[in-house]
């Protein structure tokens, strides 16, 4: 007997020792297919490419030279630009690997492998450093492990088709940048940015905060990305204007999907002033589902929010802080605790928006002069909730409100009666055939 327990005893633990280990081991599988993978781009470049030494041109003259020396080919110009490829080149942990300044030729960076830069903030050390530079291609290039991967000042640059992985910052640019189809993924902050550029079809996911970083910019377009599963915000305007968000799928982020801030200005003998400096953005057609808030806007003002899906994020689908003349229209707003939350929030403008299965379908506190205007608010727990201080100064007019605080009840009480009664009966069933036996 003792035996067989013994026997039944090491089965039991085989079982659960499988139990705890399969998925570790399936884990550790996946993540070595993944770095597999990132290797094989790796290796491959390194197969078809040759080692150099760090890269530093200033000015026409030095691209001159640097051709003559045979480190490129082109003459600088648009239908035959200097053309760096198929280098290896390590940062050796100091300055930039590839530094360009004060250049206005025609050029392209492809194909290489850029790697351990510097790690001066104040320079800004980086694998690829253009600085007052225009007309830079920078093409499909694996760039890891530096300060910044990709550090762009000037015009008429782009930015296109690389593999930007563990910096602290994928990508810094402003100034008529295209960035472009690139994979921006794992560094600390993904892209951060000024003014004028166009952001489209890259992948900007599983960095350690930011996803996309806008500070004091303007004129930005951000179209159609895939912002995911970044342990910070997925998209952050601080104090910035005229920009457009648009097309994006902004998912899983540990932050808000989709954040505006503006600034604040107090003066030691007076109340806070406050500066509405995030204005004139347009945000539409996102589809901004499973954050921590969805869209979240702070001390802003005349900002457009337009035909998003906002869905399933944990806290409010769309909040407002000391923010007003905002336009929210046509917007999926469900199944999160606050549908649209307003807080010291003024002369917003909220209609034709469809409102269902939140905890609160639109919240106010200290907020007035607000029009809530053709809503649809299907099964909310409440359709509108206002705090004292709200001065009933709102209009909601023409919505279509329906709550669920008395079906609730009965959507529980139904099923556990039919459970009861079927359990009653299976046991009335079990005494009678034990009485029979």
């Amino acid at each position: 007997m003792k035996v067989k327990a013994l026997y039944k005893t090491a089965i039991l633990m085989v079982i659960i020792l499988n139990l705890i280990f399969f998925p570790l081991a399936n884990y550790n599988s996946k993540v070595n297919i993944r770095i597999c993978n990132e290797s094989s781009l790796i290796n491959h470049n390194l197969k078809t490419s040759k080692v150099s030494s760090k890269i530093f041109i200033n000015g026409t003259l030095d691209w001159i030279d640097f051709r003559n020396a045979g480190n490129c080919t082109g003459t600088g110009t648009y239908s035959n630009p200097y053309i760096i490829e198929d280098l290896i080149i390590d940062g050796g942990g100091s300055g930039s690997c590839i530094h360009i300044e004060n250049s206005d030729v025609f050029f392209r960076i492809e194909n290489c492998t850029i790697y351990n830069s510097g790690v001066d903030y104040y320079y800004i050390d980086a694998g690829v450093k253009l600085y007052n530079v225009s007309n830079g291609f920078i093409k499909k290039n694996t760039i890891t492990n530096n300060n910044v991967g990709i550090i762009v000042f000037g015009a008429n640059n782009t930015i296109f088709q690389n593999t930007i992985i563990n910096n602290v910052f994928g990508i810094y640019a402003s100034g008529d940048c295209t960035i472009l189809e690139n994979d921006v993924i794992n560094n600390v902050n993904g892209i951060f940015g000024g003014q004028d550029l166009s952001i489209s079809l890259n992948n900007v996911s599983f960095n350690d905060m930011y996803g996309i970083w806008i500070y004091w910019g303007f004129n930005n377009s951000i179209v159609d990305n895939y912002i995911n599963n970044n342990n910070g915000t997925g998209i952050l305007f601080l104090e910035a204007m005229y920009n457009e968000i648009i097309g994006n799928e902004i998912n899983n982020n540990k932050g808000n999907g989709i954040h505006l801030e503006g600034s604040i200005m107090i003066h030691p003998w007076d109340e806070p002033v406050y500066v509405q400096s995030c204005t004139n953005n347009w945000i539409s057609e996102n589809m901004v589902n499973y954050n921590l808030c969805g869209i979240m806007l702070n001390i802003t003002q005349e900002n457009y929010i337009i035909n998003n899906s906002i869905n399933d994020n944990k806290n409010g689908g769309l909040e407002l802080y000391f923010s007003r003349d905002i336009q929210i229209s046509n917007n999926q707003i469900n199944e999160n605790y606050y549908g649209i939350k307003m807080v010291e929030s003024i002369l917003n403008y909220v209609f034709q928006n469809t409102i269902n299965y939140n905890y609160y379908g639109i919240f106010l506190n200290s907020s007035y002069g607000n029009e809530i205007t053709y809503n649809i608010l299907h099964y909310n727990r409440k359709c509108y909730t206002e705090t004292d201080d709200c001065y009933g100064d709102n209009l909601y007019e023409n919505n279509d409100c329906i709550e669920t605080k008395d079906n609730n009840i009965l959507i529980w009480i139904i099923p556990f009666t039919i459970i009861i009664i079927i359990s009653v009966l299976a046991i009335i069933i079990l005494l009678l055939r034990h009485k029979r036996t």
